[in-house]
C-alpha cells in the first residue's frame, strides 16, 4: 500500500512484491521437495507417507498463491478512479470509472484482528466497487475526505476508529475493567478445581504418591500466582493525547493505577514484536531507563503508523524518537 501522494493524488495498492513472491515461491518449492521422498510410503498406509501428501499439497497452494495472486492499484484523480490490476507474467488490464458514474460511497471496516478500512463505490449500474484497504489507519478520516473531495461526493458516514488521529485520545487495548479480572478469576477456580481432581481422589483412596504431592504442591504455587497477579493480566489500556500518554491499568490490590508520559520522559520509542505472529507492540524507553510496552496492534505498517503520530503528539524528533 501506498501513501497518498499529493493533495490532488490518492494511491491505494494491495498484492505483494516480486521478492515476496520469489520468497513465497521458493518455500513452496523446498516443501515439495522435501515431500515428495515420503509419498513412497503411501501406498503403506504409513502416517508418514499421508504427512507428505499434505505437505506437497500446501505447497502447491503456497506456489499457486506466489503465482495467481494479483496486484491491485486504485489512482484516484479529479474526477475519476483508474484501476488497474495484474497478475504475475499477465497482461495488466486497465478501468477508467469516472465520477458522474458513482452513486455513493461508504467506509467499511474489516472484520479481522487487523484494523483495515476499504472504500466501496455504488455504481450507477448497480455494481460495487470495493478499494485496497487505506494505507495510514491514523489517517483514515483525512484521506476519505480527500477522496470524497476529487470525486465530488458527500462525505461518507463515519466508522469508528480508536486510532485515527481526529480522535482526541487515541485509545490502544481496552480499558480497566473488574467484569474482565472477575472472568479470569472464575477461569482460575475452575482451572485450579480441574486439576486438582485426580490429586483429591488419589488422596481419598490412599493412593497419592511423593511424586504426586510434590506436582500438587506445584500446581498451588502456580494457581497462587495466578490469583496474585490475575488484576495485571487484565493489561492495560494506553490513551494517547496531545502532548502525553495516559496508562491505565490495575494495580495488584485491584485499584486503578493512572500513569502519564510526557515528551520529556521518552527517550526512544521502537517498534517490537509482539506475544505473537502478526502482532507488535510499541516499545517506549524512558530517561529513568524503565521500557514500556503498548499492548499489542496487527501489522507493522499499522504499529508504525500509530508510532509516528504517537512521536508528533509527543512533539519529538522523529529521527531522535525511534
Amino acid at each position: 500500500m501506498d501513501a497518498v501522494a499529493n493533495e490532488n493524488e490518492v494511491r491505494l495498492r494491495k498484492g505483494t512484491s516480486l521478492n515476496e513472491r520469489f520468497v513465497l515461491a521458493g518455500l513452496a518449492i523446498l516443501l515439495c521437495l522435501v515431500a515428495l521422498p515420503g509419498l513412497v510410503h503411501l501406498e503403506n498406509g504409513h502416517w508418514l507417507g499421508i504427512a507428505a501428501l499434505f505437505a506437497l499439497l500446501f505447497g502447491c497452494l503456497l506456489l499457486g498463491a506466489a503465482l495467481l495472486d494479483r496486484n491491485v492499484v486504485w489512482i484516484i484523480t479529479s474526477g475519476e478512479i483508474l484501476i488497474g490490476e495484474q497478475r504475475p507474467f499477465g497482461k495488466l488490464h486497465r478501468r477508467l470509472v469516472r465520477d458522474d458514474e458513482i452513486s455513493g460511497m461508504h467506509l467499511r471496516r474489516s472484520s479481522g484482528k487487523s484494523i483495515e478500512f476499504s472504500l466501496v463505490f455504488k455504481t450507477e449500474s448497480g455494481n460495487l466497487l470495493t478499494s485496497p484497504p487505506l494505507p495510514d489507519i491514523t489517517q483514515v478520516h483525512q484521506t476519505t475526505v480527500r477522496i470524497a473531495r476529487l470525486l465530488r461526493l458527500p462525505d461518507p458516514e463515519p466508522v469508528e476508529n480508536p486510532l485515527d488521529a481526529v480522535n482526541a485520545g487515541i485509545q490502544l487495548g481496552k480499558p480497566a475493567n473488574p467484569k474482565r479480572v472477575l472472568g479470569y478469576t472464575v477461569l482460575a477456580v475452575l482451572l485450579a478445581c480441574v486439576l486438582s481432581f485426580p490429586f483429591i481422589h488419589a488422596l481419598w483412596n490412599g493412593a497419592l504418591s511423593a511424586l504426586g504431592i510434590a506436582v500438587w504442591s506445584l500446581g498451588a504455587i502456580v494457581v497462587f500466582v495466578l490469583f496474585r497477579y490475575v488484576h495485571r493480566m487484565s493489561g492495560a489500556c494506553w490513551i494517547i493525547q496531545d502532548g502525553g500518554i495516559r496508562i491505565e491499568r490495575f494495580s495488584l490490590k485491584g485499584a486503578t493505577e493512572v500513569e502519564t508520559i510526557g515528551g520529556e520522559d521518552v527517550e526512544t520509542i521502537d517498534v517490537e514484536s509482539g506475544p505473537k505472529d502478526g502482532l507488535y507492540v510499541i516499545a517506549i524507553r524512558l530517561r529513568t531507563g524503565k521500557k514500556m510496552r503498548s499492548p499489542a496492534l496487527a501489522g507493522k505498517d499499522q504499529t508504525r503508523a500509530v508510532q509516528a503520530e504517537i512521536i508528533r503528539r509527543l512533539r519529538l524528533n522523529p529521527s531522535g524518537g525511534g
